[in-house]
């Protein structure tokens, strides 16, 4: 009995239908702030495939379509950066759109990463003010000025106690 599978094609484990594994064209976005994984998958259905997203930050989309006896298995890696929790999926007949939002950077990281990005940069700024530019001295005026009330009240309320 031969087989009348193509050679990227498998037999099924029920009966003798073939089953053709494809590798769908994906294009991947780094918004600022959401990663977003395309997935060309005409000919499916949103019942045809199924979305998950592990402990390990892998995002794996499967689908068959019996139709034809098609399937595919794709499996991504998520930056550190990004929120599995938030994951959020479109189907519009014949492309896949996966959003998965990005954590909210703490400020002290955006300020490093400025300052790197400074220094870098030819006429380094040298100051984590100079970094964050306009709003960033207004912030370092504010903080410039709560230490110093804070510094002079302690020294007003260590002379008057003793």
């Amino acid at each position: 009995m031969g087989s009348s599978c193509k050679p990227q094609q498998q037999r099924a484990a029920k009966g003798d239908a073939c089953v053709a594994d494809i590798d769908p064209k994906v294009e991947c976005l780094d918004g600022a702030t959401t990663y977003i994984f395309r997935l060309s998958l005409p000919g499916f259905k949103k019942e045809d495939f199924k979305v998950q997203v592990d402990s390990g930050g892998r995002l794996t989309v499967r689908g068959e379509r019996p139709a034809g006896y098609v399937r595919f298995h794709k499996v991504f890696q998520l930056p550190p950066t990004a929120n599995p929790d938030g994951v959020a999926g479109r189907f519009d007949g014949a492309v896949l759109s996966l959003t998965v939002p990005k954590q909210p950077p703490c400020a002290g990281a955006m300020v490093a990463a400025r300052l790197a990005e400074c220094a870098a940069a030819e006429g380094a700024a040298t100051t984590w003010a100079e970094a964050l530019g306009g709003k960033g001295q207004m912030v370092a005026a504010a903080v410039s000025g709560f230490a110093l009330g804070a510094f002079l009240a302690h020294r007003l309320l260590s002379v008057t106690n003793t």
